[in-house]
């Protein structure tokens, strides 16, 4: 499996398309869990490697500043006017039911 520690190269290569998927990305990177089809494992030498469900390249973060980053990079990309990722993702939904 490629690396890379491009946010727009894995970013579009994953491309997570929803309010609800972009909130489970963030989640998983936050929490260092697998979630919404989101993979995000610390490797023993503290870099943080990021994966999606079917996506033949890995996003390493070097640091927690890259870590950081990332998850601001997420939602200046996919969150309109500064609100949470799970904020919108909730917002979207109840958008959709009605």
């Amino acid at each position: 499996m490629e690396t890379t520690s491009n946010f727009d190269e894995w970013l579009d290569a994953v491309d997570p398309c929803d309010a609800a998927n972009v909130a489970g990305l963030v989640d998983a990177v936050e929490r260092e869990c697998d979630f919404s089809g989101f993979k995000a494992e610390r490797a023993k030498n503290g870099k943080l490697f990021v994966t999606a469900h079917g996506i033949d390249l890995k996003l390493i973060l070097l640091s927690e500043d890259a870590e950081k980053a990332f998850v601001r990079y997420i939602h200046g990309r996919y969150v309109p006017d500064g609100m949470d990722a799970r904020v919108y993702a909730a917002v979207e939904h109840h958008n959709d039911s009605d």
